[in-house]
């Protein structure tokens, strides 16, 4: 999707380098698909093996999914991940992790023998919403070794989430100029259940009246009786934090997985897409033929969330972005959208949700 509001915000609204940036909104128009330009922009991870030591969030919609895929794609072995459960500027100049790092440097750098090596390869977190969050949880990879990929299967009669595919199939449905233009799904938790990893979402779905659908899907945690629960990521201690969130932005509070997809855009780059990460080639446009159900993937931000005995999920699928901007001031991107989105499920076209749960 052309979302083009952060990168124009920095070209047309930055002072630095006027009238000597490259024009990637002129770049935007005139190469739509991956090519030569876009390649070339993209690191060559295999190419990276030098001792690595990165941070990463859950929350920050600007550099979570890269941050990420970087870590994963990294040639060198000799890497270490710390997820941390606020926001990037609070926790880099935290007193303990500022000598974290220096341990890190120390050792690399300095040639210490000051037992970095036996430092966790991952340290993650899990949140909890409610005022719980487990922070320097230690794991060998990410997701850990414990975890399960379960799929959820989406039920559309009752608008709920199985772990069994229903045998019928089914439609749910909403109008792209309708109020609300969304379908939901959702699961209740009974016992003390973890997910911490790669949500994805595989879904059959048909664009009525119209040859293309951009989609955006989100997890919500809500509580028993049914309320969405986020956190702020930053130390709330300044009416300003309340006026940014409150005006769509997403980078100060932690309101659930995000994701999103063009479907004409589905195909997958077969090379670099995983079980649990789809990774879409971009390369090429299929458009949708009159009834024709298109199979997707989706890729959704990495979790780490806790729900607790009579807790929900919540699963929206979208032809808006339900998150909004990535920060105050920037323009929204309306999805080119219309006519009626029909989500298919069980049966022959079962689609699910596949979640990271924690055994």
């Amino acid at each position: 999707m052309p979302d083009t509001g952060f990168a124009r915000q920095l070209q047309e609204g930055s002072f630095f380098g006027k009238n000597q940036k490259e024009d990637i909104l002129a770049e935007a128009d005139a190469h739509p698909l991956m090519d030569e330009l876009w390649e070339n922009k993209i690191p060559e991870f295999d190419q990276i093996n030098v001792p690595a030591y990165v941070v990463a969030s859950y929350s920050n919609t600007l550099h979570t999914a890269g941050t990420f895929r970087a870590w994963r794609r990294m040639a060198g072995e000799e890497k270490w991940l710390r997820i941390h459960n606020s926001q990037e500027w609070p926790d880099y100049y935290d007193e303990a992790n500022v000598e974290d790092l220096r341990r890190f440097f120390d050792h690399y750098l300095r040639g210490e023998d000051n037992g970095w090596e036996e430092t966790p390869r991952v340290r993650y977190s899990v949140l909890d919403l409610e005022g719980g969050d487990r922070t320097g949880i230690p794991a060998e990879s990410f997701p850990p070794a414990e975890v399960d990929s379960t799929r959820f299967y989406l039920e559309a009669n009752s608008r709920s989430l199985t772990l069994s595919a229903p045998t019928a199939s089914a439609e749910a449905s909403y109008d792209v100029a309708a109020n609300p233009n969304a379908v939901s799904f959702i699961t209740r938790f009974d016992e003390e259940t973890e997910l911490v990893g790669y949500p994805k979402a595989h879904l059959w779905v048909e664009a009525r009246g119209s040859d293309d659908m951009d989609l955006f899907v989100l997890l919500q945690k809500l509580d028993a009786h049914g309320t969405p629960l986020q956190a702020f990521t930053v130390p709330n201690q300044n009416a300003r934090i309340h006026d940014a969130t409150d005006h769509g932005a997403t980078i100060l509070k932690y309101k659930g997985s995000d994701g999103r997809l063009r479907v004409s855009m589905r195909h997958l780059d077969e090379a670099l897409s995983a079980e649990d990460v789809p990774a879409h080639a971009f390369d090429r446009v299929e458009k949708l033929q009159p009834a024709q159900l298109a199979e997707v993937e989706i890729d959704l931000l990495p979790i780490g969330l806790a729900f607790h005995p009579g807790e929900q999920l919540r699963f929206v699928i979208s032809s808006r972005n339900l998150l909004g901007t990535m920060m105050p001031g920037i323009h929204e991107y309306v999805g080119a959208n219309s006519g009626q989105h029909v989500i298919h499920t069980g049966g022959e076209n079962a689609s699910y949700l596949q979640l990271p749960v924690l055994k």
